[in-house]
């Protein structure tokens, strides 16, 4: 069985600033305690798992991820036009002023390659299918606050209904992911 990808950063990373949101208040209810460091970090991962869900929704787009390896801007790749924007709701939401967000971003995406090129091979078809399997593990840990749905140009990644657990909304993703197509 897969690992869960949110995991498998965390533990690359060595850092765990992921918690997942509640699907009412679209938070995870412990801002206040965390330093805005701490929520800078899980800005970011959040963005990027987001964006590379987004993205690999084509074959082609996980072929270019897997093959090139240096120095990307998967930021520009991946949110075009829209990052600097999705700088301003990562400052936002975490209040903090230090760090890089393109450069952070860009390195926890290439992480995020290198985990999932391991998962599977390198084989862009089976990390396509990977990562929509990652779905609701992914979606489930992405703040509200940062809108990266609307961003991506797919309200779907911001619905509340994603980061909702239990018996039937459990069984519900899980028909969702099994007659969804991930290739577009």
């Amino acid at each position: 069985m897969a690992e869960n990808i949110v995991k498998s950063i965390e533990d690359r990373l060595r850092d765990r600033p992921m918690k997942t949101m509640d699907p009412n208040t679209q938070d995870a209810g412990d801002e206040q305690e965390q330093s805005p460091k701490a929520l800078y970090h899980r800005a970011i991962i959040s963005a990027a798992l987001a964006g590379l869900l987004e993205f690999s929704r084509k074959d082609q787009n996980m072929q270019d991820l897997l093959a090139n390896r240096a120095d990307k801007d998967y930021s520009e790749q991946i949110f075009h036009h829209h990052f600097e924007e999705l700088e301003k709701k990562i400052r936002a939401y975490s209040g903090y002023s230090g760090g890089n967000p393109k450069e952070d971003f860009n390195f926890v995406l290439q992480e995020l390659v290198d985990i999932v090129g391991a998962q599977t091979a390198g084989d862009a078809h089976a990390a396509k299918d990977f990562l929509s399997n990652q779905r609701a593990n992914i979606l489930s840990y992405l703040p509200g606050d940062l809108h990266t749905g609307q961003l991506l140009d797919n309200g779907t990644i911001d619905d509340r209904t994603n980061k909702m657990h239990g018996p039937f909304s459990d069984f519900t993703h899980w028909i969702e992911q099994l007659f969804s197509t991930s290739d577009q």
